[in-house]
């Protein structure tokens, strides 16, 4: 839910004459949001709920090209557009289809990209995530890393057991929350050589 309430933080703060009553203008940056194509379908959220693009006021202040169909009852209207509606939504959706499969292999390439993984051996110093939360501290202020820790043990190419301090605790962590330690530390050097 985070990424939505950041794109209308980002659309609202166009706003800046209206900030008092920016509230009253979230049905238009809603209609907008549904009338503009995504980048992962490649179609309006319009198109693939209704399956149709909605009027614009631009197109009611300049009317729509008129069509010239011979449809005599409304049960014929009815029908006629029953079987466009599904036409266009299958393929509206088989479209979409495609257009995520081709998102999803280029999100994967930059996800694997930025991708890196350390084989870290016993006695090698590495920072651990930070994950502690202290009441009254925001965790943006804190530090992100802790350390320097040693690696104690192995389990496998993803998870290792470290020490993390002059006691001898010992904790097993995921190579996502360990990176690479560069510098030197006299309590490290002290346990390093026992």
């Amino acid at each position: 839910m985070a990424k939505p309430n950041g794109l209308i933080a980002h659309c609202l703060a166009y706003l800046k004459d209206e900030q008092e009553d920016w509230d009253l203008h979230l049905g238009c940056l809603a209609a907008a949001y549904r009338a503009t194509p995504h980048e992962s379908t490649g179609m309006t959220p319009n198109l693939l709920m209704l399956g149709r693009e909605v009027r614009l006021p631009s197109e009611i202040v300049h009317g729509r090209v008129a069509r010239n169909d011979e449809i005599t009852t409304y049960g014929e209207y009815v029908g006629i557009l029953t079987l466009i509606l599904r036409d266009r939504m299958q393929h509206a959706h088989d479209v979409a289809r495609k257009h995520l499969a081709t998102a999803a292999k280029r999100q994967r390439y930059q996800h694997d990209v930025k991708l890196c993984q350390f084989g870290y051996i016993p006695v090698d110093l590495v920072w651990i995530l930070n994950e502690l939360r202290y009441k009254g501290i925001s965790p943006k202020l804190q530090k992100l890393y802790a350390g320097p820790i040693i690696v104690k043990k192995k389990i496998n190419d993803l998870n290792y057991v470290i020490i993390l301090d002059e006691r001898g605790r010992e904790k097993l962590l995921h190579h996502n929350k360990i990176k690479p330690y560069v510098r030197e530390n006299p309590w490290v050097n002290k346990m390093w050589k026992k």
